[in-house]
């Protein structure tokens, strides 16, 4: 009984494999052109350096309730009259956000307070989407221009 022995030695063509690791490092040289495309510098708006060097601007904080209904606190506020630092508006119909009333108490609040520009919204978990959009387009009919969303 003779048996056939097998040739043990194989041989490996790199040339397929040079050719697809060429391939790669060329699209890797390529796409990393785009890396700094896409990125965008982002800074904190609220504590981002230590409270000393921070200046004091006035800022509103608006805290929605269940049924449309908010409460604005104003922080820093130098020239706005007491009575009008912490106020609670009602919910308009449907339990929607009254825009209107809102509209009417930003439009005082500037006029005492001129250097208010900063408004910080914080929703609750039920409060619709579009009442937080709407609450920001009215804010940035009433010359408000720093907005920003409390989250949770």
């Amino acid at each position: 009984m003779s048996q056939s022995k097998k040739h043990l030695d194989f041989e490996l063509n790199l040339i397929p494999f040079i050719d697809l690791l060429s391939t790669c490092i060329c699209f890797l040289l390529l796409t990393a052109v785009w890396l700094n495309v896409g990125s965008m510098n982002v800074k904190q708006a609220v504590g981002g350096q230590p409270a000393s060097e921070t200046p004091k601007k006035p800022t509103l904080w608006v805290f929605l309730g269940d049924k449309g209904d908010m409460t604005l606190e104003t922080r820093d506020a130098q020239t706005l009259p007491v009575n009008m630092r912490k106020l609670k508006l009602g919910g308009g119909s449907e339990g929607k956000v009254d825009l209107q009333a809102l509209a009417a108490q930003l439009d005082l609040m500037k006029k005492s307070e001129p250097e208010l520009k900063t408004a910080l919204i914080q929703p609750r978990a039920q409060t619709a989407y579009e009442d937080i959009i709407d609450l920001m387009d009215q804010f940035k009919k009433s010359g408000m221009g720093d907005l920003g969303v409390v989250p949770l």
